[in-house]
């Protein structure tokens, strides 16, 4: 068997709606189904003579006023709303401007500040230490009939030593106060 009735069953027995017929074969044989039908049965109608008497006492809403209410209120807030924006600054901010406002601003400090830092010296790093008493190298300048890399090979070795730490300095790229 399937079982008890469920409490849907037990509520469309009270709305008068009729039960599949093995449904109805189980309230008819099972006792505690009977009994519970039963009891709600009774519980239902004394509600419902309660209900129809209260229906005579409460007055029917008057729906123009309310809606009138509902308009009046809503209204209300709408006013409360312009007004709460319009407090800070004395002129309502839209978003969109608010949005423009702050993006000015930020490429505004963000230009700034690129600018900030071009106009810094750059110095050379600290690990590239050329002694004082040195002459510097001579620059190196490529000509039509000699080539760079025929410089290169004429440099001494602690010329060469120096142009590899150059290069490797700024490979490793610029050093800023």
């Amino acid at each position: 068997m399937f079982g008890h009735l469920k409490a849907k069953d037990f509520v469309n027995l009270m709305e008068g709606i009729e039960l599949p017929a093995k449904h109805r074969s189980h309230l008819d044989e099972c006792g505690r189904c009977r009994a519970t039908w039963q009891s709600l049965e009774s519980i239902h109608a004394e509600v419902s003579t309660e209900v129809s008497a209260m229906d005579d006492e409460i007055p029917e809403p008057d729906w123009v006023q309310f809606r009138s209410s509902v308009r009046d209120g809503l209204l209300s807030r709408s006013i409360q709303r312009e007004t709460a924006v319009r407090r800070w600054t004395g002129w309502a901010i839209r978003p969109a401007m608010a949005w423009a406002l702050s993006l000015l601003l930020v490429v505004g400090v963000t230009t700034v500040a690129v600018v900030w830092n071009s106009t810094q010296t750059v110095t050379p790093s600290t690990s590239i230490e050329t002694p004082v008493s040195e002459p510097a190298p001579e620059t190196i300048e490529a000509g039509p009939e000699r080539s760079l890399f025929d410089d290169l090979v004429q440099l001494g070795d602690d010329e060469q030593q120096q142009v590899q730490q150059m290069l490797e300095s700024s490979l490793k790229g610029p050093h800023y106060r």
